[in-house]
């Protein structure tokens, strides 16, 4: 993390990662910030999430159709059920890779003929999104090089993570 170059440490356990307790700290704070632009956040399509089904902060059903039932990114931040997710449509769009590698991802990303906005690792760690810029459309499933790709860009709700490849 700091650039000082780091021995193999003892003749047991593992060999260091880091350097110093705050050197591990700072690469921790950098994996946990959120990868989602402030231009994404500035949206008011946010909703809380309850496992894959999306809530009001209340813990009422959201709808992805109704805008009634969602809020500015800061008001998601805490709240009922698990999580938060984003509301697809008005210029947001997603592709969901299931099962991929980071490699995997990265050629798929590279194909993507939209502006790239973000892209994040989905919740179970196995699965990534690739947020766009993209006018609605009915959404799609098709394989690719062995990749499950599915493509949203209106009435869908997505769970969000913020974290990066």
């Amino acid at each position: 993390m700091c650039g000082v170059e780091i021995g193999l440490g003892g003749a047991r356990g593992r060999a260091p990662k880091f350097c110093s307790s705050p050197c591990r700290q700072r690469a921790y704070r950098a994996r946990s910030r959120s990868v989602v632009p402030d231009s994404v956040k500035h949206l008011d399509r946010w909703v809380r999430a309850d496992g894959k089904r999306p809530v009001m902060v209340d813990g009422a059903p959201a709808s992805s159709t109704s805008s009634a039932t969602w809020a500015p990114f800061a008001a998601v931040q805490s709240g009922a059920g698990d999580g938060f997710g984003v509301m697809l449509g008005d210029g947001l769009g997603c592709y969901d890779l299931d099962h991929v590698s980071d490699d995997e991802a990265r050629v798929f990303i590279a194909t993507v003929r939209e502006p790239v906005l973000f892209v994040e690792r989905s919740v179970s760690g196995q699965g990534v999104h690739v947020f766009v810029e993209a006018p609605p459309a009915p959404g799609s499933r098709r394989v690719i090089d062995g990749v499950h790709v599915e493509r949203y860009s209106r009435d869908r709700f997505i769970r969000v993570t913020g974290r990066g490849l």
